[in-house]
């Protein structure tokens, strides 16, 4: 499958509130009522939009998967061009360098990972989610396998998968840093993560 574009006008506004009740209140917050509170609409808004839970669930996770693929897809952009622009220890660094950028940009507000990792558990009982998320994490392994390769790290495609899950985990345990460490703390992770990921595991 193919995720939809990302959302505009009425359905913008509303799968955003939808995004602020849940990073709040987690999804037993998650009501038709409480999103249209939260966008400070009349209420039965939301419900003319998103009929039952499972389609406003769903609209919401196709969000939040466009968001994350679409800032996947500017990440490796940019990855492909420092391959293209430098090599050797200095082309590492600078890899290193802008994944960290990212990846503490993406943290410095963790609604949209909180919102994320909700989502992510309730698609391990509802498939229809998990098809939705699928995208996304395949368009992760994608940007690892490339970041490897860009790097010259040996195995890159064997070891993607597992890589891109210890990205996942150090956007969530980002959230668990002091605010005033965690860039410095995720920089750290990150880089920690590409020399793993460099290192020749049959040496």
């Amino acid at each position: 499958m193919s995720l939809p574009p990302l959302a505009t006008g009425r359905r913008l506004e509303l799968l955003e509130a939808a995004t602020a009740v849940v990073a709040d209140g987690g999804l037993r917050a998650l009501t038709h009522r409480a999103v249209d509170a939260q966008a400070g609409v009349p209420e039965g808004s939301t419900s003319g939009y998103f009929r039952t839970r499972l389609a406003l669930l769903t609209g919401l996770t196709e969000q939040v998967a466009r968001q994350l693929a679409d800032m996947i897809s500017a990440l490796r952009d940019r990855v492909e061009a420092i391959s293209r622009e430098h090599s050797g220890a200095e082309r590492d660094d600078l890899v290193g360098a802008e994944v960290a950028r990212h990846l503490v940009a993406l943290t410095a507000d963790s609604s949209l990972v909180r919102v994320q990792a909700e989502l992510g558990i309730e698609a391990m009982r509802t498939p229809a989610l998990a098809a939705v998320f699928d995208v996304s994490r395949r368009e992760f392994v994608r940007l690892v396998v490339d970041i490897a390769h860009s790097v010259g790290a040996p195995r890159a495609a064997e070891r993607a998968e597992a890589t891109a899950a210890a990205f996942q985990g150090v956007l969530l345990a980002a959230g668990l840093q002091h605010p005033q460490h965690r860039a410095e703390w995720v920089t750290t992770a990150t880089r920690q993560l590409i020399d793993a990921l460099c290192a020749d595991p049959h040496p």
